[in-house]
């Protein structure tokens, strides 16, 4: 502390002296002159700011004045206006999109399909007896040969003509026949077995399947459908929804 407190003692003459030389004009004599220590700047610096009892606090250099503003800081600026949501807008349908559908309720249970219908032709006025096909108002005659001898048969002598009504019996099928011009037609069938029509209906048939043969366009008379075609007529009994009984007449 003593040496720094020497060198102010030095500097400030010597800062005197330099001054008093500059304002007079004149020119440092020639002479000798007395021994005066000169620091050098740094030193007066250091003097000087020494001497001051309260130094000056140091500014503070406003680093940010004339700082060009970030990108941060101007996006933080930026005030954030909320933005308006447009409602949304319903997207038209186009032809490859498929339709959008309304639930449609399932169909009930317990409701009977619908069964195609069939209908009657001239044909189903027959009965296949041993594979051979026997049709209503046919000549017994034609098909006596192919049957071979029947499992019962019967006569009586005719009321119309000369000759004789018969009754054949080939398994559960039952075949009557009356004479008209020497010829033996075929006037009723009778089926209580296993034999069946040609369009396949048979004993236990259900209702269903009758009205895919032959279609619904049928007449009640009590428990028997009848199926009418001219003097034809194709009788199933029925019993609950099964065929129990056929006959064919006319």
């Amino acid at each position: 502390m003593k040496k720094f407190r020497k060198k102010i003692l030095y500097t400030v003459p010597a800062m005197l002296i330099g001054s008093m030389v500059l304002l007079s004009g004149c020119k440092a004599s020639d002479g000798p002159t007395s021994e005066i220590e000169v620091l050098p700047d740094e030193k007066v610096v250091e003097v000087v700011a020494a001497a001051d009892t309260q130094p000056a606090e140091p500014k503070t250099e406003d680093k940010t004045q004339g700082k060009p503003e970030t990108e941060a800081e101007i996006k933080t600026e930026t005030k954030t206006e909320p933005v308006e949501e447009e409602p949304a807008q319903t997207k038209p349908q186009t032809e490859n999109e498929p339709e959008q559908k309304e639930n449609v309720p399932a169909a009930e249970e317990n409701v009977p399909a619908l069964v195609a219908e069939g209908s009657v032709s001239d044909s189903d006025y027959a009965v296949i007896v041993k594979g051979v096909t026997i049709p209503l108002h046919g000549d017994m005659r034609n098909y006596t040969a192919s049957l071979g001898d029947p499992n019962d048969f019967a006569s009586a002598r005719s009321c119309t003509e000369a000759g004789e009504d018969k009754v054949y019996t080939y398994g559960g099928a039952v075949i009557y026949t009356y004479i008209t011009n020497g010829a033996d037609i075929i006037s009723l069938i009778e089926i209580t077995g296993s034999e069946a029509l040609v369009s396949g209906i048979h004993i236990g048939s259900t209702k269903e399947e009758v009205i895919a043969a032959f279609g619904s366009a049928y007449t009640e008379q009590g428990s028997e459908w009848l199926y009418e075609m001219g003097d034809k007529t194709i009788g199933l009994e029925m019993s609950g929804d099964q065929v129990s009984f056929i006959e064919l007449f006319g």
